[in-house]
């Protein structure tokens, strides 16, 4: 293949890369059927080896055993680590240049309802102008678009004048800990295009999140005897209640012009569970869920809001003066970010969707990714990708065929946009 100056080959105007988008969309639904969940990424990674291999374009693999973070308490959390592994493509390699990175992750939440599925959860079917299945909206959807706009670049012989990276990770879903580890092989970058579902929109911010858990102890007795115990159930509903209105309260008081969401600081509770048997006084419950942070909002000034809360919710009750709640926060969160719109990650991807005769969109979210880790160590990062964060986590996940060319067209333009300008 030809190697063409990036100032020559394409200018604005000039017709992008031709996206094989049929393969596209069968290599999307191929990933689907992969049943990827976090802790057995190996059942996909292979698929994403073989699509560099065939291209000739190196690459490499990064066990999670053996990284400095798999020795952190957040690493040792992880099962398999021996089994799983980051896996990183590089587009015509040439050793000594700056690295641009695209970032996808391959794992994938688990099913745990199905019978609301209309489809099998992991059918990858191809029907309604969709993608069906788990993962095709988060984010393997993403991948595949950003992939098969570097095979169209490739098959159009295009060189850019710094080396790109797509790393491929584990454990998103879970911890972070893949995207941690993947620093530790490239720790310098141009900047960062972390995949997720954006709906097409250029995402240069992100509020963060804390995720906790508030534990109650009673005392058991039999529920005909009731007053032998100290049922907690009624004052974990306190607790639900004090924190939905903290949600609520917050969602007015902090906002972003960015975020035109409900609320750009969503305080959801996702479990509540109190007793263990019907005819036993529940003497254990609990709740979980998360709360939201804002960019430039100190997280343990989150923490000690939600802790007041529950405090405040349970005042006056000898019980639980006591016998106080305990507040657990599962792990140390995900930091909320922002890039400049100056840095060169995010106007080229603005001039991306111009290039492939879109408007402007610039927004910002309210889900946690990997991006945190990212603009933390001093990388500028965009996040960008096809389908809608509405499908994710949910039954009948599906992305639309439209959706993923569209993102394709958008990255291709907007690499190409990087290297005019290099």
């Amino acid at each position: 293949m030809s190697s063409l100056p990036p100032n020559a080959a394409h200018r604005p105007g000039v017709t992008a890369p031709r996206l094989d988008r049929d393969a596209m969309i069968q290599f999307l639904s191929d990933t689907v059927r992969r049943a990827s969940v976090s802790g057995h990424e190996d059942r996909v990674s292979d698929t994403y080896v073989q699509f560099f291999g065939d291209r000739g374009w190196e690459v490499e693999t990064q066990v999670l055993a053996g990284t400095e973070v798999a020795e952190s308490d957040t690493g040792r959390a992880e099962p398999r680590l021996g089994d799983r592994a980051n896996v990183v493509g590089w587009y015509r390699r040439n050793r000594g240049r700056p690295t641009l990175v695209i970032n996808g992750h391959v794992d994938v939440v688990p099913v745990h309802d199905e019978h609301r599925w209309t489809r099998a959860p992991f059918s990858g079917e191809i029907a309604e102008g969709h993608v069906h299945g788990r993962g095709s909206v988060d984010t393997k959807g993403g991948i595949a678009a950003a992939l098969f706009a570097l095979d169209a670049c490739d098959r159009a012989g295009v060189d850019f004048p710094f080396d790109i990276a797509v790393e491929l990770v584990v454990a998103e879903e879970t911890t972070g800990v893949g995207t941690r580890a993947s620093l530790e092989r490239i720790p310098h970058r141009l900047g960062t295009i972390v995949l997720e579902p954006t709906d097409n929109a250029i995402v240069p911010l992100a509020s963060g999140l804390l995720f906790f858990t508030v534990s109650l102890s009673g005392r058991a007795a039999h529920t005909s005897v009731p007053w032998f115990g100290v049922d907690v159930a009624p004052r974990l509903i306190r607790i639900y209640q004090a924190l939905t209105a903290l949600g609520e309260e917050r969602a007015r008081t902090h906002t972003h012009p960015r975020i035109p969401l409900p609320s750009a600081v969503p305080l959801a509770i996702g479990t509540l569970q109190a007793g263990g048997w019907r005819a036993s006084v529940p003497a254990e419950a609990k709740l979980s869920g998360r709360v939201g942070v804002l960019p430039g909002e100190d997280l343990q000034d989150v923490r000690d809001a939600v802790v007041a809360c529950v405090r405040e919710a349970t005042a006056g009750d000898e019980y639980m003066a006591e016998n106080p709640a305990e507040i657990h926060w599962d792990h140390e969160g995900l930091p909320s970010w922002q890039t400049a719109d100056e840095e060169p990650v995010v106007r080229h991807m603005m001039a991306g969707r111009e290039r492939a005769g879109l408007p402007p969109r610039v927004e910002g979210i309210t889900a946690g990714c990997d991006a945190g880790t990212l603009v933390a160590a001093g990388i500028p990062t965009v996040v960008f990708g096809p389908g809608h964060m509405r499908y994710a986590h949910s039954p009948d996940e599906r992305i639309a065929v439209e959706d993923v060319a569209a993102a394709a067209a958008i990255l291709s333009a907007a690499l190409l946009s990087w290297g005019e300008s290099a």
